[in-house]
């Protein structure tokens, strides 16, 4: 049973990064990305550093020391996303972000032991030096 979580679990890593990786890289590559985010009132080049974010956030997810830390970083990412969406009566648009924030939500709590070992292991070094 441990076999299967542990490949579920990366299973679901695998492919919320990915799509994270696809979707931070179109925010560099469709134009309409730079139209919709002056229209929210962004100011330009906004759309780029939400792109780095995503791209990197989403690579960051496939890396166990860093999956819960990435995890934090994309859900802010996407509540952002969802109260821009909210706040501009886009309603239609809603469900996205905050399905990918449940999934990254998971990861981040399936994955936080992981985090925890790398705090415990700093703080243990600190403590020799």
């Amino acid at each position: 049973m441990r076999i299967v979580r542990i490949l579920a679990v990366w299973t679901l890593q695998i492919v919320i990064g990915g799509l994270f990786v696809m979707l931070g890289v179109m925010k560099f590559r469709d134009p309409s990305w730079a139209r919709n985010f002056a229209r929210w009132g962004y100011p330009d080049g906004f759309h780029m550093v939400v792109g780095v974010i995503e791209a990197l956030g989403g690579v960051a997810l496939l890396v166990p020391r860093l999956t819960t830390y990435a995890a934090l970083v994309l859900m802010a990412t996407m509540a952002g996303a969802a109260v821009t969406h909210l706040l501009h009566g886009e309603l239609h648009r809603l469900p996205v972000p905050l399905v990918f924030l449940l999934l990254i939500a998971l990861i981040g709590w399936l994955r936080r032991k992981s985090a925890a070992r790398i705090a415990s292991a700093a703080a243990g070094q600190r403590a020799v030096v």
